[in-house]
């Protein structure tokens, strides 16, 4: 029962706007952090995800505050190089 609930749980948080939502905005909180701090390898490492979970959201019709389209661009452009 318990290993079902697991699964479950799993599951839909696969599909789940608001968990991902909330997955954007702490990597995007860690990547500013490690820009600031000159950790640029590591803020790279975590754009990763952010691209992956803001790709996703965008796809599905979602829009951020705290993380907008532009945030996004000028990102994509820093670590482009």
């Amino acid at each position: 029962m318990i290993l079902e609930n697991g699964k479950l749980k799993n599951r839909s948080h696969k599909d789940d706007i608001d968990f991902r939502r909330a997955l954007l905005d702490k990597h995007s909180q860690l990547m500013r952090m490690h820009l600031r701090y000159h950790c640029f390898k590591r803020a790279k490492e975590e754009f990763e995800s952010v691209k992956s979970l803001f790709t996703f959201l965008h796809d599905k019709g979602e829009t951020m505050d705290y993380y907008t389209l532009d945030d996004f661009k000028q990102d994509s452009m820093r670590f482009e190089k």
